[in-house]
């Protein structure tokens, strides 16, 4: 009986709401967020930005592919050739509007979900930051020690924000709202407005 009941909760659930619900509270930083919801927006998310990433990468492939069977050497593979043919790819374009778009809202619902356990969003800024930091060093020719000190750094900080985000909601209301499971928040606050949260 209970694996029944457990089907039946498993089919009615539909994952796509939660994306949704990222978009409809697109610059919402002051609530909260639960697990289900950050993680299945970040899951879709990174399908499609591996969808986008393959049809950005095809190009590419073709012309090393060609370069290869006509007998070249993949070293004379042109970088000039190689972002000529990114550029003449309209993925690079949807991608880009796509990116801009989910930037907001991923920001936000990180924010939201460091809400749901009881920490400030201010912790984003040292999430994101570090993220960043390492982006622009990786492009640079810092040298390797450098490269490996901040992949290091970047591995603690992301270990330690995943221990967060895998974090249970956060017994009752916040200062940021009543807990969206609706565990142990007062008789006030209905079931109808924790599940608009």
């Amino acid at each position: 009986m209970f694996f029944n009941i457990q089907i039946s909760t498993y089919k009615n659930t539909f994952t796509m709401k939660w994306f949704i619900k990222c978009f409809k509270q697109y610059a919402d930083f002051s609530s909260r967020a639960r697990r289900k919801e950050y993680w299945w927006f970040t899951v879709i998310n990174f399908i499609i930005m591996l969808i986008f990433i393959f049809g950005l990468m095809v190009p590419i492939f073709k012309m090393s592919y060609s370069v290869a069977m006509s007998g070249g050497d993949l070293e004379d593979f042109n970088e000039m050739e190689m972002v000529a043919a990114m550029l003449k790819n309209p993925f690079i374009y949807i991608y880009l509007i796509y990116y801009l778009a989910v930037l907001v809202p991923s920001i936000a619902v990180f924010v939201r979900r460091m809400h749901d356990i009881g920490r400030s969003g201010y912790w984003a800024f040292l999430y994101f930051g570090i993220t960043l930091i390492a982006q622009i060093v990786n492009m640079g020719n810092y040298g390797t020690g450098v490269t490996i000190i901040i992949a290091m750094v970047l591995l603690f900080i992301t270990i330690f924000f995943l221990v967060w985000l895998f974090t249970d909601s956060q017994y009752g209301p916040n200062q940021w709202g009543p807990n969206p499971k609706g565990e142990g928040n007062p008789e006030e606050v209905t079931t109808e407005e924790v599940q608009q949260l």
